[in-house]
C-alpha cells in the first residue's frame, strides 16, 4: 500500500455485528481508493498508462483480484452463507464505483455500461483463479502468477508487458493480498482495535 494513505479497517464500536453488506460496503471504499494507489505506483514507475481504456483494463484487473482475495479470506472466517452476502455484494459496489467515476468521463461502456461488464469480468475471472489454491497463509505463488499475466494483457507496449508480469507478481499482487488481509481482519473483528495515542497515555 502506497505510504501517506489511510484507511479505516475498522468499526467505531467492536461489538458491532458484522454484517457482510456493510463490510462489503466498506471494503469496497478501501479497494478503491488501494486499486487507485496501485495505479499510481505503476504510472511512477515505466508503465505508460494514459486515461482511456488501458487504464480502465489495468484498474478493472486490480479490483477484481481484490475482490477475489477478499472473497477467498471470507470464506476462510465465515460461513458460506456470510460468504455468499458478502461477494455479490462487493463486486457490485465496486462496479457502481467504475460506473460514477467513467461513464461522465470516458462515455458509457458498452454492453450495459462498467457496472454489468465489471460483473461480468469477476465471474469470469474468479472461476480462473479458483484453479489456484488459498492457504491460510496467502495465495500460491501460480495465483499471483496469473494476477501478473492479467495485468500484463492489460498494460500497452510490449515491453511495459514483459515488465508489468513481473510487477504483478511481485509488487502489486502482494500488495494487494496484504492490504485485504488486514482490512478483513479489522472489519471482521479479528484483531483489536488499534488504541488511539490519548487513550494509550491515559487521557
Amino acid at each position: 500500500m502506497r505510504p501517506g494513505i489511510r484507511l479505516k479497517t475498522h468499526w467505531f464500536r467492536d461489538d458491532t455485528p458484522r454484517d457482510p453488506l456493510q463490510v462489503a460496503g466498506a471494503l469496497a471504499s478501501i479497494a478503491w481508493r488501494a486499486a487507485q494507489a496501485r495505479l499510481a505506483n505503476l504510472r511512477k514507475g515505466r508503465f505508460d498508462i494514459e486515461a482511456g481504456p488501458h487504464y480502465v483494463q489495468v484498474l478493472v484487473e486490480v479490483l477484481v483480484f481484490i475482490a477475489v482475495v477478499a472473497d477467498r479470506v471470507a470464506l476462510r472466517h465465515q460461513p458460506r452463507a456470510w460468504r455468499d452476502a458478502f461477494t455479490p455484494t462487493l463486486v457490485t459496489r465496486l462496479g457502481e464505483l467504475l460506473q460514477d467515476s467513467f461513464d461522465e468521463l470516458l462515455g458509457p461502456a458498452p454492453g450495459g455500461g462498467y457496472r454489468k461488464r465489471f460483473v461480468e469480468r469477476f465471474n469470469l475471472r474468479v472461476a480462473e483463479y479458483g484453479e489456484f489454491d488459498y492457504r491460510d497463509d496467502g495465495p500460491e505463488f501460480a495465483l499471483l502468477r496469473w494476477f501478473g499475466d492479467l495485468l500484463s494483457q492489460a498494460v500497452p507496449g510490449e515491453d511495459d508487458r514483459r515488465w508489468a508480469l513481473d510487477q504483478g507478481m511481485t509488487v502489486e499482487g502482494p500488495e494487494c493480498v496484504d492490504l485485504v488481509e488486514k482490512s478483513m481482519r479489522g472489519l471482521l473483528g479479528l484483531e483489536p482495535r488499534p488504541r488511539r495515542a490519548g487513550a494509550a497515555a491515559g487521557e
